[in-house]
């Protein structure tokens, strides 16, 4: 099985456990069939991009945090944008 797609459900394991959610609700509340969700990782796949997203969705994180692990520190590109915005009125 590839790590990569491992480590998505596991990344989900975690984030429902952090939010007191379980798999079965969360599915139901999405309507992910839960049998698919367990088949893609049985097979070592992604779920279908859009229930990946919903899933980002309801655990409060983003996509590609779910599928690669990698989690943006937009803090520096805010504050570039906020320096753009001010050189534009000096």
């Amino acid at each position: 099985m590839n790590e990569q797609y491992l480590s998505f459900y596991e990344r989900v394991k975690e984030l429902l456990k952090q939010k007191n959610l379980t798999l079965v609700d969360t599915l139901k509340k999405l309507d992910i069939n839960l049998d698919a969700y367990k088949s893609c990782k049985r097979y070592g796949n992604l779920p279908r991009a859009d229930e990946v997203f919903l899933l980002a969705q309801e655990l409060g994180t983003t996509v590609e945090y779910l599928v690669t692990g990698i989690e943006r520190d937009k803090t520096k590109e805010l504050i570039e944008t906020i320096d753009n915005i001010l050189q534009q009125y000096k």
